[in-house]
């Protein structure tokens, strides 16, 4: 049993003591977890102020049982959560359900949500050495959220793995589509060829005909990283990135400076693809690395080529994952086109807990019968998929 006292709200990660937070940023697993992403998302304004996104970090200290005097605690812990008054970024959606409060004059927002802003990234938010779960960590927020804030509800959203049952939260699934680097013998593939080797003709043929249309139209790429791309180029790149969103008269989530920052800040970890035809950029393509999996986040092009998307977002990515011997790839949400490319459907998970129980108890039926839509979705979409063998595990 925790104590209170060991609970501290926090609104932002400057507020901790650098040594500590040192420490409970060394049990992050995951680059969106990492200090560096999370503080450029507050630094440049991405996040706080009117963004709709008010960070709700939970810290946890204990003090060692100790006569030594000690700079930091010997248990810690920090849940990553946000105040949210919309649902924008969070790719679990719940749109439905605020109108349904709506319908009956009431306020759905704001809502307590676990996760990371913009990045629909299965990962823990619960950074700690102790032994408390993160559904008992969240549950401590979620209290306090209750109390102090009037949330209608609780979200964890993308957990890395599904979670330990509990008769409080609500599970819902969703899917989405990774690609992962695995010959027929479980070893990693040595070549983009190899790979197309495992398809069936017609969809290998199929891929090696929209490579050449971008080979044949004089269409190049390179990849540069945090540390070698020049500010025109991130700027060229920022242009496409708000592109892609002013398309549907939108704008984008994050600022020129948040990618400048992360540029500087975790440049090992960030990988930028162009595209250019005549030595000038005509399509980008951001991605993050972790040691084992990269994550295709933000593409945005200049000229309109159906082909060229798919060449930067997903074949380059391959590329880059077999080169660098990194074990899956997370292109991001959505994308049935992604099937016949390779990438699998995976199942993930969200959890809620809705403070009014009649809305609880209907939103609880809802994602009992979407749980059996999405799983006959993903036996269709698995059958799809375009390798000679019928056994996808």
């Amino acid at each position: 049993m925790t104590n209170n006292n060991n609970w501290q709200l926090i609104h932002s990660l400057t507020e901790i003591k650098p040594e500590l937070l040192e420490l409970i940023f060394s049990c992050s697993d995951n680059p969106f977890t990492s200090l560096d992403f999370l503080l450029a998302l507050e630094q440049t304004q991405c996040i706080g102020g009117d963004s709709g996104w008010i960070p709700h970090y939970y810290l946890y200290t204990e003090e060692q049982t100790s006569t030594e005097q000690t700079q930091v605690p010997a248990k810690f812990g920090l849940f990553i959560s946000y105040l949210k008054t919309h649902s924008y970024g969070e790719y679990v959606f719940d749109w439905a359900w605020a109108e349904a409060y709506q319908r009956n004059g009431l306020n759905y927002y704001p809502k307590l949500l676990a996760g990371i802003p913009f990045s629909p990234i299965p990962c823990n938010k619960w950074l700690t050495n102790s032994s408390i779960s993160e559904l008992e960590a969240f549950q401590k927020v979620k209290n306090n959220a209750v109390n102090k804030f009037n949330v209608s509800g609780s979200h964890y959203i993308f957990p890395t793995n599904r979670l330990a049952h509990n008769e409080q939260w609500i599970e819902r699934e969703g899917h989405q589509f990774h690609w992962f680097n695995q010959n027929e013998d479980g070893t990693l593939l040595t070549s983009f060829e190899q790979y197309l080797l495992l398809m069936m003709a017609r969809k290998r043929k199929n891929i090696n005909k929209e490579r050449k249309k971008i080979h044949d139209s004089g269409i190049t790429t390179e990849w540069r990283n945090g540390k070698n791309v020049s500010s025109d180029e991130l700027e060229t790149f920022y242009h496409c990135y708000q592109s892609t969103y002013y398309k549907r008269r939108q704008t984008g989530y994050l600022n020129l400076k948040f990618f400048q920052q992360i540029c500087a800040t975790m440049a090992d970890k960030v990988q930028i693809l162009f595209c250019f035809r005549e030595n000038n950029i005509i399509a980008a393509a951001l991605y993050i690395r972790s040691d084992d999996t990269l994550y295709g986040r933000y593409w945005g092009c200049i000229e309109d080529n159906e082909a060229l998307h798919f060449e930067a977002c997903y074949y380059q990515g391959i590329e880059f994952c077999i080169q660098h011997k990194i074990k899956c790839f997370n292109p991001g949400t959505q994308g049935e086109h992604k099937i016949s490319r390779g990438f699998k459907p995976i199942t993930t998970y969200s959890y809620h807990q809705i403070e009014l129980e009649p809305f609880h108890d209907a939103i609880e039926h809802f994602c009992k019968q979407e749980k059996h839509h999405n799983k006959a979705y993903m036996t269709a979409c698995d059958a799809r998929l375009p390798f000679k063998s019928l056994d996808h595990t």
